[in-house]
């Protein structure tokens, strides 16, 4: 299992397993994301089946999932009030997708200042 930590407290990682679950919860994280849909891949677990997983290992689980580069306005406000839910509870968060890269982007999107250009013409 490959984390790569983005902030204190949220980190992202590849496609996650059932017997990860354990592992993350004994690591300290309180709340997982998972941003892939299910069906990407015929080897990929069923979001439900890892839910279970998570919740046994006495994680929180939430699914928002969306395509690479295809995340909606919807999709950023569910992972935004997953991040503020998250906040109030002592371990940091672990979003996944198939690479971690849609979990890395959607986080960037709801936390990042605007980019430059979008600064400097008030978009």
């Amino acid at each position: 299992m490959q984390i790569t930590k983005i902030t204190d407290g949220f980190a992202v990682s590849p496609q996650l397993a059932y017997d990860h679950m354990q592992k993350l919860a004994d690591a300290g994280y309180k709340t997982i994301i998972n941003n892939r849909p299910d069906g990407e891949d015929t080897a990929q677990p069923l979001s439900k089946a890892l839910e279970k997983s998570a919740k046994k290992a006495g994680l929180s689980y939430h699914h928002i999932p969306f395509k690479p580069g295809r995340f909606t306005p919807d999709d950023q406000q569910k992972f935004k009030a997953v991040l503020r839910q998250a906040a109030q509870d002592t371990g940091p968060i672990l979003a996944f997708c198939r690479t971690g890269m849609r979990a890395r982007a959607i986080h960037k999107s709801v936390t990042n200042r605007p980019g430059f250009f979008a600064r400097l013409f008030g978009r």
